[in-house]
């Protein structure tokens, strides 16, 4: 890693929070689901998963959608519950490495995601040691409030803009090696993280 750095932006699921996307899977089978990896992925898509990421339709009509393609009438209150069993945590050692780090970088999230995981979940697995990490972060940009999604060069671009912040000087971490290679593209130096390798580690071998 080159020297230099004084921004950090970090990918959610899969770098800091831990998936499980087939505990969600299985979860939506027992409930009657028919075709579950066609409902839940949304990766590059043009459905209506992928429209409920950039934010392009409500959270409402997502359900409904959900209802239509599953052809099971869930109510919202379940098909919030399993769409959030997606989600497990983050880790401690995550939470306090991102605390560290604040301290050191200027610190950005930039993840896909959608209103119900947000509103429902990001309170709750950001609390270490009584205090809200998010607060570290000088700024958060989603998908879902942007209208653009990864690996879209534009939300890199737009992100860089209004937390004025130089390419140059900005280390992009994701999960997805098409995400890097985009944001390597804007001139964003990038780390592509393996999910369950220590994220750490990374910073400890030379930023």
């Amino acid at each position: 890693m080159t020297g230099g750095i004084r921004n950090i932006v970090f990918d959610w699921g899969g770098v800091l929070l831990d998936l499980d996307i087939a505990g969600c899977a299985r979860a939506f089978e027992e409930a009657g689901v028919q075709d579950v990896p066609g409902l839940l992925s949304a990766a590059g898509g043009k459905g209506f998963l992928h429209a409920y990421e950039c934010g392009n339709i409500s959270t409402a009509a997502f359900r409904e959608e959900v209802r239509r393609v599953s052809k099971v009438p869930l109510a919202d209150g379940d098909i919030d519950r399993l769409w959030c069993l997606q989600v497990l945590s983050i880790p401690q050692e995550k939470l306090r490495l991102l605390v560290s780090l604040s301290h050191r970088y200027n610190l950005y999230l930039l993840s896909n995601t959608n209103e119900i995981h947000w509103d429902y979940l990001s309170p709750w697995v950001f609390q270490y040691e009584g205090k809200d990490v998010r607060k570290c972060f000088k700024g958060i940009f989603l998908s879902f409030r942007m209208h653009l999604a990864k690996p879209d060069e534009r939300i890199f671009r737009r992100m860089m803009e209004e937390a004025s912040i130089c390419a140059g000087e900005t280390l992009f971490v994701d999960d997805a090696e098409v995400n890097c290679q985009v944001a390597s593209a804007t001139g964003l130096h990038t780390a592509h993280y393996l999910p369950g390798t220590d994220l750490g580690k990374l910073f400890r071998e030379g930023l």
